[in-house]
């Protein structure tokens, strides 16, 4: 009879949880980047928060069950231990299991989307269709697009414009062009995480048959991509701030990244790093959590 026990702290482990932050806080960046927060709907703000994030998770556990269930992710000693994603591949859990918790994930988002429909119209119900899409076809059959160089592009449109400019209509009831610029930030921070993420799992990937920008030219151009996704996450702060569009102390947000300092160095090197994903996140996040602070602080001019 089997001993395999389904506990807490495997359950949580599975969920990926150190990447939430991209989620928690893009949708209130946005918010105070087209409202002060006197003019906040709160209970928009945070069905939209806990949806995106319920969202997250689940686009976490099908790209966790879909690698699996195609062989992308097997066993790769040590690292197996301490990588993110990993609990398929060393046995903490079945894939049943993470499909089963995916799918409570999105039931449960898609309450928030009942009730944000209700109260904004169901014209904000495209925004999520996007995400869910998106989330699904990255590894998902018969799109698979992580596997054919179309990774990065598919997060950067999930967590940036689709993202920006759904959490901007929810409160405005309009398209708010100020959302599109932010959103790039998040979209753009978060494929940047995925490019260093597919540049650690290109031997693995490449075993798979499957074929991401890690595997061109020996991930050259995934080094080349890592760079200019999140340097380019910096600058668009910056930029707006010295057009005028934001607060000027955005122009200091390219010092954040020195949080990246490990990665890019190994990057450059060409050096596996286990953790480049985390690494990659908490840079996103400070660069978020500083974006929100200063918009609170001094909205944009409408």
């Amino acid at each position: 009879m089997s001993t395999r026990r389904i506990t807490a702290g495997k359950v949580i482990a599975s969920l990926r949880l150190f990447a939430l932050p991209i989620s928690l806080l893009s949708v209130p960046m946005v918010t105070a980047a087209v409202l002060p927060p006197a003019r906040w709907r709160w209970d928009i703000l945070i069905a939209s928060t806990a949806g995106v994030a319920l969202l997250h998770l689940t686009g976490n556990l099908l790209n966790d069950y879909f690698d699996f269930l195609y062989s992308v992710d097997r066993h790769d000693g040590a690292d197996d231990v301490s990588r993110p994603g990993r609990s398929l591949v060393r046995g903490d859990l079945l894939a049943s299991d993470v499909l089963i918790e995916a799918l409570l994930c999105l039931a449960f988002a898609g309450l928030t989307a009942i009730y944000l429909i209700h109260v904004c119209g169901g014209s904000l119900v495209w925004f999520g269709l996007i995400g869910i899409a998106g989330l699904y076809a990255y590894t998902g059959p018969p799109f698979k697009l992580k596997n054919n160089a179309l990774g990065e592009l598919t997060m950067f449109v999930v967590f940036g414009p689709a993202l920006g400019l759904g959490a901007a209509y929810a409160q405005t009831g309009r398209l708010e062009p100020m959302a599109l610029w932010v959103s790039l930030v998040p979209g753009l921070a978060t494929a940047a995480t995925l490019s260093g993420n597919n540049f650690r799992d290109r031997e693995e990937d490449g075993r798979a048959g499957i074929r991401t920008i890690a595997l061109f030219y020996d991930g050259w151009v995934a080094q080349v991509v890592y760079f200019a996704l999140s340097i380019a996450a910096a600058l668009v702060p910056f930029a707006l701030a010295a057009l005028g569009l934001a607060p000027q102390i955005l122009l200091g947000a390219p010092l954040l990244l020195l949080l990246l300092a490990r990665p890019y160095r190994n990057m450059w090197r060409g050096k596996r790093q286990p953790d480049v994903d985390a690494a990659t996140v908490r840079f996103e996040a400070a660069l978020l959590l500083a974006m929100l602070l200063v918009f609170v602080v001094q909205p944009p001019e409408p």
